[in-house]
């Protein structure tokens, strides 16, 4: 098996949902992936990738196009045959195609939430409480939607859905522009069911109350054949055009192109011989033997009869109904009717039509322009300007608004090089910089040479690329350098921005290289040793790698900040090194990197975020020793707001030098080293910080070569590539963001000894009874456990710490502060009640929150049960003179020994 279906969830595994639901395999068809390698043979375009059929050629580890099935039909009309089953189940996608065949789709491609909202008015008009079970797909976070049915008799070529197209513009929408579509995905095409988008970030999901599998295998999902999705697409125009929208259609029926309305033409041939004509070639199976066949030739006829076209209606129609079992006079009527707003066809459609089936009719001679016809000689010049206009798509990126310059004039950038920007109207007169003079030289030969040529060539340019005009710059380093990037301002507008930012060379050869399978399994074996190593505790390593492979796969941020503690020169930097080359890469304007030092200082602080734009990692080298509390506090604090797991810190503000502070958006983990534990003040409960103490220390470093052979992987993107590729194939599905980080030991040391002596020496005795499996205890043994931590504690420190005091909160528990001590027991514990005996009250009795069965079960129990549930939660336990958390508070222990009476 090779690297990349070892590294891809394969087809089979894409599909198994689906199957299991009962979904017919024919009617799945393998996606090639969006990061695919292209085949030189077979027919894949690199813009379609995500979203088209291909085949995976196994010995080329590349795609091609997917034709032809293996029984010789056409793959996307007919679906898999039984040998394409077996086959197709390793290919390396998870990219699963839906067949229109057998779940017709309308594909809304809604660039608003008031054009979503139409589109689902118009279901439900259109299928009543059944617009209930339409399953749903979205993508990403826009208004786009796809809504999928049944098809009701998928082998009936007389209802096959037909694959009509529209777009149209509402009210608000810029003038002239159609910024709304909607395609009708029937036989002949396919939609996108599972998988990643072309852009490599979005996923295809199915909103959970319309899923597709689930309607399916519950037999909920709604049942369509093409009379139903003709009414839909009747509905949806006339509730854009009644809004004030304007609709533009596309073909129906064949012909393409732009629809024509011949209502106010003359006949293009006399009427009688236009009957003679299909006289001689009568609607029967034989001659038309789909539904497209018969819907192109009533388009001819109507686009042939021009404005007579209505009052030979009936003509037609005794034609078209002949054999009414073939075509029922309510099927023509709903047909005809359809073509209300025009047809695709050209006037002299029908006569060509005729005489290429050897009927003889008295027909004019057509001329050659007539053969031809104005709107193909328009088209062929149209179509001449495509390949250069492309050329240019594909090279350079166009500023809408100077944001440098601020002249008013378009400029340009190559994006190859998107740093440097040049006057868009001096490259077409051949007057900049720029080398590339053959492709403005073709332009010239389509369009001409003039300027107004030029703004001719924008006005194309912008109907037809509009992904390659942008507004301002951006570090998003989702994206590769010179992309266009597209995302919704505060406002919920659209905006395109310019990302400036590389991308790390590991992805990029991830992507695109083709690694030794061998070197790869050794590369990957050894960083997973070493991440073994400096984490140690299986259960840190798997939160770690869940956590690496969640930001590889998502592009987004956990919720928490990675602080590693430990010996100097034992491999801390280089790890996080191996993080900022992976996500990030290394080298000018790339990884981001704070020195400790200067986020401890307050006047330095301020600006030292300046540079973190854009990062997937912000390392802050070795935190130094902490300083004064208020200091460790505010620096905590400020780390705290940039790995909240909320919208919250979604951006962060930054200040640079001499400028103002901007809000940018957080795309980082941050990670920190440090030699000392206390380097940060961890709060207790602390969610945040995901604390982990070195598992290399200077007694068990490894041998100089260990972090030789390391830092040969680690320093080589093409090696490291390996690691990226072992994240994205491993499974993140349980991984939650917002979650806390495992509580180490060392965490929960840090936390208590930042913590004022009273609360201090209070949370060691509450981890102690923990670690002794108490349920119950009494201030009073509190108090001694207490005492004794102080003592322990001095003794270990030998002396240095000494905040030694007597814990004594009294035979009745209202000495040493009791009514104190009761509020911050409310955390752990429960009151159970204090008892008298002899009429003396006693200290109360409490019960740890981790035995709840037991306080419920005393919660209405007398004196005598309490005090003998107290006596017996003793003898069965014993209390370690080990402490849990820190060795500080090692050593003998005085509970309470003496029997209440």
């Amino acid at each position: 098996m090779n690297a990349q279906l070892k590294s891809t969830p394969s087809f089979g595994e894409a599909t198994r949902r689906f199957r299991e639901n009962g979904i017919p395999e024919k009617a799945l068809i393998p996606i090639a992936p969006h990061d695919a390698e292209i085949s030189g043979t077979g027919s894949l375009n690199p813009k379609s990738l995500g979203k088209a059929p291909g085949k995976y050629i196994p010995h080329k580890r590349a795609w091609c196009g997917l034709a032809k099935n293996s029984d010789g039909a056409r793959y996307i009309r007919e679906g898999a045959a039984a040998q394409d089953v077996r086959e197709r189940a390793s290919y390396p996608t998870r990219n699963v195609g839906l067949l229109g065949r057998y779940f017709p789709a309308i594909d809304s491609d809604a660039e608003s939430e008031d054009a979503r909202r139409l589109v689902e008015r118009a279901l439900v008009q259109s299928f009543g409480t059944d617009a209930d079970t339409v399953a749903e797909r979205v993508r990403g976070d826009g208004s786009r939607r796809l809504y999928a049915f049944e098809h009701v008799s998928p082998d009936d070529p007389e209802g096959r859905v037909q694959c009509p197209s529209l777009q149209y513009r509402l009210p608000g929408d810029p003038e002239g522009k159609f910024p709304h579509a909607i395609d009708f995905i029937g036989f002949g095409k396919q939609s996108v069911a599972a998988g990643v988008h072309h852009n490599g970030r979005d996923l295809y999901e199915w909103r959970q109350d319309f899923d597709l599998c689930d309607l399916y295998r519950r037999k909920k999902l709604t049942q369509i054949n093409n009379d139903g999705m003709h009414g839909f697409r009747a509905v949806v125009v006339e509730m854009i055009e009644g809004a004030g929208g304007q609709v533009q259609k596309g073909a129906l029926g064949g012909g393409g192109g732009e629809l024509r309305d011949y209502s106010a033409d003359e006949p293009a041939m006399p009427v009688d011989a236009i009957f003679q004509g299909l006289k001689s070639w009568p609607n029967n199976r034989e001659k038309f033997p789909t539904h497209e066949s018969f819907v192109s030739i009533l388009a001819k006829i109507l686009a042939a009869l021009g404005r007579e076209a209505e009052v030979e209606r009936e003509r037609v129609q005794a034609w078209a109904c002949e054999d009414l079992s073939l075509c029922p006079e309510d099927y023509f009527e709903r047909t005809w009717n359809s073509f209300g707003g025009g047809v695709g066809q050209r006037p002299h459609a029908l006569a060509m039509f005729l005489r290429d089936k050897g009927v003889v009719v008295d027909f004019p001679a057509l001329t050659p322009d007539e053969e031809k016809g104005p709107a193909e000689n328009k088209a062929a010049r149209k179509e001449a300007r495509v390949p250069a206009r492309d050329a240019v798509a594909g090279q350079y990126v166009f500023a809408r608004v100077n944001t440098d310059t601020d002249d008013g004039s378009l400029r340009m950038r190559d994006v190859l090089d998107p740093s440097v920007e040049f006057p868009a109207l001096s490259w077409w007169l051949l007057k900049s910089d720029d080398p590339n003079t053959q492709l403005v030289r073709d332009l010239h030969n389509s369009y001409g040479e003039k300027d107004d040529n030029f703004w001719t060539f924008i006005r194309d340019m912008r109907r037809h690329h509009p992904d390659r005009f942008y507004t301002g710059k951006t570090r998003n380093p989702l994206y590769d350098r010179g992309e266009i990037v597209c995302e919704k301002d505060g406002g919920g507008v659209m905006v395109r921005e310019l990302n400036m930012r590389f991308i790390s060379p590991v992805i990029r050869h991830a992507k695109l290289s083709k690694l030794d399978p061998k070197q790869a399994r050794e590369d990957v074996a050894r960083i997973l040793d070493f991440i073994a190593r400096i984490f140690h505790d299986p259960k840190l390593v798997k939160y770690e790698l869940d956590t690496l492979a969640f930001m590889a796969q998502s592009g987004r941020r956990p919720g928490h900040m990675l602080l590693l503690v430990g010996d100097s020169g034992v491999g801390k930097s280089t790890y996080i090194q191996m993080l900022i080359s992976m996500f990030d890469g290394t080298g000018k304007d790339m990884g981001s990197q704070i020195d400790g030092t200067k986020i401890t200082n307050e006047q330095a602080r301020r600006f030292a975020l300046a540079k973190v734009e854009g990062c997937r990692i912000i390392s802050i080298k070795e935190l130094p020793e902490g300083s004064t509390a208020s200091n460790m506090a505010a620096v905590t604090s400020s780390i705290k707001q940039m790995v909240d797991p909320g919208t919250d810190g979604d951006y962060i503000e930054i200040e640079r030098k001499r400028k103002d502070t901007v809000s940018v958006r957080n795309f980082a983990r941050v990670v920190s080293t440090s030699n000392y534990a206390n380097a940060l003040k961890i709060e207790k409960h602390d969610r945040r910080i995901f604390f982990v103490m070195c598992g290399i220390t200077i007694d068990t470093k490894p041998e100089d070569d260990f972090y030789s052979n390391l830092n040969d992987v680690t320093g080589s993107p093409k090696r490291l590539a390996a690691f990226w590729r072992f994240l994205l194939a491993r499974d993140v599905s349980h991984y939650d963001a917002a979650k806390a980080p495992p509580v180490t030991r060392e965490k929960a040391e840090a936390q208590i000894l930042g913590l004022p002596a009273w609360d201090r020496h209070y949370e060691a005795a509450i981890e102690t009874l923990r670690a002794g499996k108490r349920s119950l205890f009494d201030l009073g043994e509190l108090g001694e456990l207490m005492t004794a931590m102080g003592e322990n504690e001095y003794v270990q420190t030998d002396g240095d710490v000494d905040d030694r005091r007597q814990y004594d909160f009294g035979r009745d528990g209202s000495g040493g502060g009791a009514a104190n001590t009761a509020k911050r027991l409310e955390r752990y514990s429960v009151k159970l009640l204090r008892p008298k005996v002899n009429g003396e009250r006693l200290p109360p009795v409490y019960g740890l929150r981790t035995a709840r069965p037991l306080i419920d079960k005393l919660a209405s129990a007398d004196r005598d049960d309490v005090l003998e549930a107290l006596d017996r939660d003793r003898d069965g336990c014993t209390l370690p003179r080990v402490h849990p958390v820190s060795d500080r508070f090692n050593g003998p222990l005085k509970p309470a020994s003496g029997r209440r009476q």
